[in-house]
């Protein structure tokens, strides 16, 4: 596979080479402008699309924008909220001015590694613009669901774990297994849950991608893709942008960004956020008596653009995150103390009452030290561009989770964690009016150093007052992945297209470490490992210590094939076909196989009412093979991951958006998800027992609501020189399952979570004004559930926050060139 990478870097080498020797490959023209009002104040955000291609941008911070591979005599649609559309010819150096209007302004992507139009574009996906994620003051990953309904995303203690149509990875601590959801910052792939809590700022959009894409991304996506776009260093003007938010919980929320020209051809962009509360519930209890569930991140980053020619750009940033706080904590309850007559039975009916405020004996401490750097580089010979993105992120991390979540402390996990990954991609993508093409290759490498442990506050008496571990694992893990991957389009009429995509990956991994098989409490002479007075935990050579080492490899080729029909330049038809591959690994409790999928999905793109009214929607078939998923074992192995036989999900999707005057605006989304495990045969823990074999066919997946629906508005109100923007969201989702066991106490009952939000935007539009209020029925939502039997019987559940509001201020500085 290596030999296979290395040929196809070497074509790609060799065709750049060809286009850089051949006589004037740039046909076409390259054009630039700028757009305005009738005031001549530059729209920013303005789309750009060049009439009947995919071919597209938007203007910066200066109402500037430009555009290469335009064909003369062509013509540009161009479009703002707000604004009637206008047509131009696409001719030299361009000065457009629109004028007010009822329209929906262009939403541009780079889905497609390509800057085009969302409502041209044959996949099915949602775009969040940074704009609303600064609105909503959403700082994590976990915050962006409440701003596309396809996302359920949920922290399992340390780990983000995200699901897209009900499909992801509840695979936490499982430092072999890989995400079914590629996240990716600026080309740099994310695939630790560990590392998904970074912080989230200064950003353009987040595109979230539904399905398999792996012919179109280096990193091999099953569920779908998370793409997250920083905002970029301008050449055009020094910015300056401030913001501060504070709410209840003494939440404070401050960012600021600089952006920086150097010449005319480079600029340096410097961005960074601070984002802290005191905790989200209070304990009353002896051992710790205060708040708890805090939040405490910080984060910087520092961009360089080089721009040397119109055709050659440089990108490089260098970020950091830091976290330090108290652990996320869990409520538990004693399950056999709670309930005598569940002994010896699994507690699938059993329910109980679950406060918002508990006592818990320690909040535990989560600190995560995150660095990354990543590039990109790119040049344009006018027919064919190459572009390498690469990224290299270390993670380190220590932290001490407390599990049984009630008084006395009984049991808690220690974590010392760290990774070093690193991704390269290169890429060859050309495009014409009959033919759009890319290929490219990719190589990942992720090394990780594990150290983790359950330990027993419980059984210090035992032991003179140290905490005991009761298991221990030790691990050097390393993981490889390379992959060709190549798609093409072919534009048969103006109306109708054919797409196809093929995708060949090798992965290996390895694992060599040992664990501890014996607890503390053998026979005489049983060797015991502490965590307190100071952490001593056994290394790879002591006593009770088991050594192992395991490695596999695998290979397998995906492909991708989409039809798609332009009813007009408003309305398109869409069918897909694609298939999706997830490596296989092992655990604790031994190895586990690769998971495959195959997706069929129909939708439609349209437009309405003079481009007012936007309407999309999609029906999909998913048909997954040996789908991987995360279970309890026992407290010798922990959690394990086992293969579902077959999994089937079938979905609705209806999103529609409707400007029905210039200042009124709705949203509208319905999902409709029926996903179920096929035979699924596992172990479940019971109460004061062992296990039993059971099978889990005809169960939900987690994070799998039937229902989910989103309804907003927003009205803006002309005061003075300046508007007032008010809006509301409100969200429900169905019933929904956080375990694939589907207990009773695993089920998230049906709930609405509403969010609101005003905004005074003064004339010049240099300051933001703002309250906004999350979450306002103040629903005790649930992120995580686990049940641990035997000789523990211990059930846990992690909620997630609570109601919040506050308010924020940001200014806006544009200097002169």
């Amino acid at each position: 596979m290596k030999k296979l990478l290395l040929m196809t870097l070497r074509s790609l080498f060799c065709l750049m080479l060809f286009l850089w020797s051949s006589s004037n490959l740039s046909a076409q023209n390259s054009i630039s402008g700028k757009i305005t009002d009738t005031k001549n104040e530059p729209l920013v955000g303005a789309s750009v699309l060049v009439k009947g291609t995919n071919n597209g941008t938007v203007t910066n911070t200066e109402g500037g924008f430009s555009l290469n591979n335009v064909a003369k005599g062509s013509t540009l649609v161009v479009s703002f909220v707000g604004y009637a559309n206008k047509e131009v010819a696409a001719d030299g150096n361009l000065n457009i001015s629109l004028e007010e209007g009822d329209a929906l302004g262009e939403l541009i992507v780079t889905a497609e590694n390509r800057s085009v139009s969302a409502q041209t574009v044959p996949i099915t996906l949602e775009l969040i613009t940074g704009k609303a994620i600064q609105r909503q003051g959403a700082t994590d990953l976990m915050q962006l669901q409440n701003l596309a309904p396809g996302l359920n995303i949920v922290q399992n203690t340390v780990f983000n774990q995200i699901n897209i149509r009900g499909i992801g990875s509840n695979d936490g601590a499982a430092e072999l297994s890989d995400q079914a959801v590629t996240i990716g910052i600026d080309g740099e792939y994310i695939n630790r849950p560990l590392a998904l809590n970074a912080a989230l700022f200064d950003l353009d959009r987040v595109e979230v991608l539904k399905g398999p894409q792996g012919t179109l991304y280096g990193r091999n996506a099953t569920a779908g893709a998370v793409n997250i776009i920083a905002k970029k260093p301008t050449l055009e003007k020094t910015e300056i942008d401030l913001g501060a938010s504070y709410g209840n919980y003494n939440t404070i929320k401050a960012n600021a960004a600089v952006n920086l020209p150097l010449g005319k051809i480079a600029a340096i962009r410097v961005a960074g956020m601070l984002s802290k509360h005191d905790g989200y519930r209070e304990s009353k209890a002896p051992g710790f008596v205060g708040r708890f569930d805090n939040g405490n991140v910080w984060a910087t980053r520092l961009g360089l653009s080089i721009n040397p020619s119109q055709a050659f750009s440089i990108y490089v940033a260098g970020e950091y995150n830091k976290t330090d706080q108290q652990a996320p904590s869990q409520y538990g309850i004693d399950v056999s103390k709670a309930d005598t007559t569940l002994k010896g039975q699994v507690p699938t009916k059993w329910t109980t009452t679950l406060p918002k405020d508990y006592n818990v004996a320690t909040a535990g401490f989560l600190k995560i030290n995150q660095g990354a750097i990543r590039t990109r580089i790119a040049y344009d010979f006018g027919k064919a561009k190459i572009t390498y993105s690469g990224g290299y992120r270390d993670v380190d991390m220590t932290g001490y989770q407390p599990l049984n979540g009630f008084v006395p402390e009984t049991f808690s996990f220690d974590n010392s964690l760290g990774y070093q990954t690193q991704s390269h991609e290169l890429r060859l993508n050309g495009e014409s009016n009959k033919f759009i093409w890319q290929a490219g290759g990719f190589y990942g490498n992720e090394d990780q150093d594990v150290e983790r442990g359950l330990v027993l506050p419980g059984a210090a008496g035992a032991f003179g007052g140290k905490v005991p571990y009761l298991n221990f694992f030790k691990f050097d893990v390393n993981s490889k992945t390379t992959a060709v991957f190549a798609q093409a389009t072919y534009n048969v009429t103006e109306k109708f297209g054919i797409t196809a995509g093929l995708r060949n990956t090798s992965d290996k991994k390895s694992r060599t470490g040992a664990s501890l098989t014996r607890a503390p409490f053998g026979p005489p002479g049983t060797p015991a490992y502490f965590i307190t007075p100071t952490r001593t935990p056994p290394t790879l050579t002591s006593p009770g210590m088991t050594a192992s080492s395991n490695s596999a490899d695998w290979n397998k080729t995906t492909w991708m094939v989409n039809l798609d029909y332009k009813i007009d330049n408003t309305k398109m038809l869409f069918a897909k076909v694609s298939t999706g591959y997830k490596a296989g690994g092992f655990d604790n409790f031994g190895a586990y196989e690769p998971e495959e999928l195959t997706a069929i999905e129909v939708g439609s793109k349209n437009k309405f009412m003079d481009n007012r009214l936007r309407l999309n929607a999609s029906a999909f078939n998913y048909n997954y093979d040996k789908q991987q998923v995360s279970v309890f074992i026992n407290t010798t192995v922990g959690g394990a991951i086992q293969n579902a036989a077959n999994t089937k999900v079938f979905g609705l999707e209806l999103d529609g958006e409707l400007l029905a005057t210039k200042k009124d605006r709705l949203r509208a989304t319905v999902n409709y998800l029926n996903a179920e495990f096929g035979s699924f045969p596992t172990t479940i823990n019971k109460v004061g027992a062992g296990a039993e074999v059971v099978n889990l066919k005809g169960n939900a997946p987690i994070q799998a609501p039937k229902w989910t629906m989103i309804g907003g508005y927003d009205h803006t109100f002309g005061i003075g020189n300046g508007s007032l923007n008010v809006g509301i969201q409100t969200m429900f989702k169905s019933d929904y399952y956080v375990t694939a066991y589907n207990f009773a106490m695993d089920k998230q009952k049906a709930f609405t979570k509403t969010d609101f939000n005003i905004t005074y935007t003064t004339g010049n539009g240099n300051w933001d004004i703002g309250a906004f209020a999350q979450n306002i029925e103040d629903n005790r939502i649930l992120n995580f559930t686990g049940f641990t039997g035997g000789t523990i019987n211990i059930y846990n559940w992690i909620f997630g926050s609570p109601r919040l509001f506050g308010l924020q201020a940001n200014y806006h500085f544009r200097g002169s060139k």
